[in-house]
């Protein structure tokens, strides 16, 4: 990622610094005062802009920042000011040693998730002056990454012993904590809690012990430990059964301009397929968005966007870099008028909870399908 990565000025996603904030506020409200906060920003902030985000952030109540990988982890290392930075992927033997030892002098904090990588790293910064400080992720039900319960004490007291890695942190993730029922949730909060107690004696007040993700956070109390990571719920969404726990604001709303209109007969298709036919003499618009932009070929003849604060419907096959939708009942549309195709409100046709209902998914999958060359815009 670079600063002076290509940017389309004309896909323009507005972001709400106020609604971030709000969020973040609103989330800390969930926990006890000395709870520490931290944000989530993989994923290019979850398709919202990691430099603006982290930008916004920075400045709010957020003690860590955490991201997917050591690469995001680098983008981000100027921008912050106290915060300290997480990544979740673990570290692995793929990973070149100059990275490794850049994540330890940045004072990166990197996760551990077996004595293989434990040793890896511990080679490479054998011979270093400085030391990774790295959270141990124990994997009490998620299935995925993370040492297994049984392991955990002999790859914590790896860790402790090595001369090259800091014990910073301890960590498991849920699996399905958005759902309404939690039983799974506790079971495995309860797992944690006994390997906790099986490692003790080597967690001091340094230690971060965190569980709790945005839905964890809302719901969960006993599971905030020393820091909650709240990721979609900054964003002002949740895959929480509605109504949510707390107020959560969205924050960002992408626009892009009409580029054609014309007029088509009746009778005649329109696009790829030819899945579209009109019924009427139809006044048409063209968007330059199409599924490269992560506008997906499923919305095809099955959305409706808003112009001119009116809803209008996509018509047509969307095609890779355009799509088109009928605007003959919207007086005084002209060339250059903008288009919400993600809005920023609840109730929205084409808001994030629409657009992931329609085609089956989760908010988080709308959301960061956003493409990074999308020109996020400050709003006031």
């Amino acid at each position: 990622m670079s600063e002076k990565m290509f940017k389309r000025k004309d896909l323009q996603a507005y972001l709400y610094p106020e609604a971030l904030l709000h969020n973040v506020k609103t989330l800390k409200s969930c926990c006890r005062d000395n709870v520490k906060f931290c944000a989530v920003v993989k994923a290019n902030a979850y398709g919202h802009g990691i430099s603006e985000v982290v930008d916004i952030l920075k400045n709010a109540e957020v003690d860590f920042f955490a991201v997917a990988n050591i690469y995001e982890a680098f983008y981000i290392t100027e921008k912050i000011d106290t915060q300290q930075i997480l990544v979740f992927e673990p570290l692995h033997s793929g990973l070149l040693p100059e990275e490794i030892v850049q994540c330890a002098q940045l004072d990166i904090h990197g996760t551990i998730t077996s004595s293989e990588a434990a040793e890896y790293v511990s080679l490479v910064l054998n011979e270093q002056q400085v030391k990774l400080k790295v959270h141990i992720n124990i994997d009490t039900g998620m299935g995925r990454c993370g040492v297994s319960v049984s392991d955990a004490k002999q790859l914590v007291e790896l860790v402790c012993n090595s001369k090259s890695m800091e014990l910073a942190g301890i960590y498991t993730h849920f699996a399905n904590a958005d759902e309404k029922d939690l039983s799974f949730a506790k079971e495995q909060l309860d797992s944690f809690k006994k390997v906790l107690k099986t490692i003790d004696k080597f967690i001091d007040e340094k230690v971060i012990i965190h569980v709790a993700n945005s839905s964890a956070t809302m719901r969960l109390p006993d599971a905030h430990f020393d820091m909650v990571c709240c990721g979609i719920s900054i964003y002002g969404y949740s895959t929480i059964e509605k109504p949510l726990p707390v107020a959560l604001r969205p924050a960002l709303r992408l626009e892009v301009p009409i580029i054609h209109i014309t007029t088509i007969e009746k009778d005649q298709t329109v696009s790829y397929g030819r899945t579209f036919t009109a019924k009427r003499k139809t006044k048409i618009a063209v968007l330059p968005i199409g599924y490269s932009d992560g506008f997906w070929r499923f919305f095809s003849n099955n959305v409706t966007l808003i112009v001119n604060n009116k809803p209008t419907p996509v018509i047509g096959r969307v095609t890779m870099n355009q799509m088109v939708i009928d605007v003959t009942d919207i007086a005084d549309v002209q060339p250059g008028a903008l288009v919400t195709v993600i809005d920023d409100k609840y109730d929205s046709p084409c808001g994030v909870y629409t657009l992931a209902k329609l085609s089956k998914t989760i908010c988080y999958e709308i959301l960061t399908n956003i493409p990074p060359w999308a020109n996020v815009i400050i709003a006031k």
